[in-house]
């Protein structure tokens, strides 16, 4: 869809630096041949978009321009095959009816902002084609945007919106997403036909600066367990744990608050899943994104105008009747947790996340209202991961502070007993392993392996995520490829991982 059909709000620019300021550089890079991102030192470091600058003649020219492409433009957005190139012959007969002739180099930075700001997604847009980024957020008016980078965690950036600015973009986005926002209903949470979440407040009165806009980004290539390793999240041990525990059936819980990685996380952790598993995922929104070929991904669908609602509740119910191995819930919230509960209870392998930061907050979550779980069934929880944002240096990082073993359940004191096996050390940035694993002693008598048999198998495979890190094998398919291999022929694998 195009953005033509409602008066176009004349964005103004954002300069980059005030003159003569002098800056530190951690680093540079090009979205496209007109626009490139710098990263500014600081505490926090600083985003930079540079774009192309334009004189104030110039920005009279672009508003003219759109101007009148509203009033030239004679066809639906669903009936043009090729939009950049239709709105570039609409600006060209524009121009030459101005009587208008410009270098081709100013011709193309004339329509950068024209592409921007009618086909994309104005001063978001950036943002939105840089795969560094995982989430947006714009506060309010007259505040920097802020986002999250995977390799320098949250920061501000050099883009702001005035309010008028703000409130014509979300009507904008709104209507991208197909759906409709107004003063009378000002929240709204909607997917962009790019997969990206998006969460949209209209106005000041439900948010007191203002109007607001989340976008957390989809990724078409997830995060992988090296990608993980090498942001620092968790350590090669840690993975190579999660490998163990996610291959031999445990039941996983990865809790954190907002925007600390749980579902890359989570989708990282299943790549271990052996190839030839069922597994069955249940999300809202769809965001897991997995090679095996005998995956059913199921999504929610909202109720109304005839449609029956489904939530994560039928599709789970669902899920048991289809037979799956292992069942990925992209986030525990309801009446639903029940299910899995007893899924987990009857021998089915769970991975799932769950909005909590620490074990007792996992335990109050689970066990009041809305999702109510009794207290009996937590000792189904083999594994617990403690996620979060913590400041590291200069900046905030996401970190997995702890991995924990669920004992048992203390029912005097309703709470987990527990077996700390990772824990996060804030003062060096580095992770402490206690060795001690009821996991592993569960894996040695599945395998009917002793203890020396464990160690050289948990050793293989910290050397082949190793490997992986230093031969920097980060894709996901590259690496989905290596781990299939090693379930089939693991002496192969490390033939190859020893040799260097």
């Amino acid at each position: 869809m195009l953005f033509w059909r409602k008066k176009k709000v004349e964005t103004k620019e954002t300069p980059v630096e005030e003159k003569g300021e002098e800056v530190e550089i951690l680093e540079s890079y090009k979205i496209d041949d007109l626009v490139s991102v710098r990263i500014v030192a600081g505490t926090p470091p600083r985003y930079e978009v540079i774009e192309p600058e334009l004189t104030a003649g110039e920005r009279e020219l672009i508003k003219e321009i759109k101007t009148r492409l509203y009033e030239v433009i004679d066809a639906e957005p669903d009936e043009i095959a090729d939009r950049e190139s239709y709105l570039r012959d609409c600006v060209q007969k524009i121009l030459k009816d101005f009587r208008i002739n410009i270098k081709n180099e100013r011709f193309e930075k004339l329509m950068y902002y024209i592409y921007r700001d009618l086909l994309r997604y104005d001063k978001l847009d950036v943002f939105l084609r840089d795969p560094t980024i995982e989430d947006i957020s714009v506060d309010g008016p007259n505040v920097p945007v802020y986002i999250y980078h995977r390799k320098y965690g949250s920061m501000p950036t050099n883009v702001q919106f005035d309010s008028e600015e703000l409130d014509a973009l979300i009507y904008k986005l709104a209507q991208r997403a197909g759906k409709h926002i107004s003063l009378a209903n000002p929240l709204l949470d909607a997917s962009l036909p790019t997969k990206d979440r998006l969460q949209l407040t209209l106005g000041s009165e439900v948010t007191a600066r203002g109007s607001t806009i989340t976008i957390r980004r989809f990724r078409e290539i997830p995060l992988s367990p090296i990608d993980l390793i090498n942001y620092g999240t968790y350590s090669v041990e840690m993975m190579a744990y999660m490998w163990m525990a996610v291959e031999n059936g445990s039941n996983i819980m990865i809790a954190g608050g907002t925007a600390t990685g749980k579902t890359s996380t989570l989708n990282a952790i299943a790549m271990f899943i052996p190839p030839e598993s069922k597994i069955v995922t249940i999300e809202d929104t769809r965001e897991i994104n997995l090679l095996h070929e005998n995956w059913i991904p199921a999504v929610t669908r909202e109720g109304g105008e005839g449609r029956k609602e489904i939530d994560m509740f039928e599709l789970l119910k669902t899920a048991l009747r289809q037979r799956p191995e292992y069942i990925i819930v992209g986030e525990i919230r309801g009446r639903e947790a029940y299910t899995l509960f007893q899924a987990m209870a009857t021998g089915h392998a769970t991975l799932s996340t769950i909005h909590a930061d620490s074990t007792d907050a996992v335990v109050r979550r689970l066990t009041k209202p809305p999702i109510d779980v009794p207290i009996v069934l937590l000792d189904n929880i083999d594994v617990l991961c403690i996620q979060r944002l913590v400041k590291v240096g200069a900046g905030r990082f996401r970190r997995c502070i702890q991995i924990i073993e669920v004992l048992d359940v203390d029912f005097e004191t309703e709470s987990l007993r527990t077996n700390e096996l990772f824990r996060w050390r804030a003062a060096d940035d580095k992770f402490e392993f206690s060795g001690e694993s009821m996991v592993f002693s569960e894996i040695m008598e599945k395998m009917n392996i002793d203890e020396d048999e464990l160690s050289e198998e948990f050793n293989r495979r910290v050397k082949i995520l190793e490997w992986m890190r230093k031969k920097n094998i980060t894709e996901f398919r590259d690496i989905a490829k290596i781990l299939f291999m090693y379930t089939r022929d693991p002496d192969k694998i490390m033939e190859v991982v020893e040799s260097g």
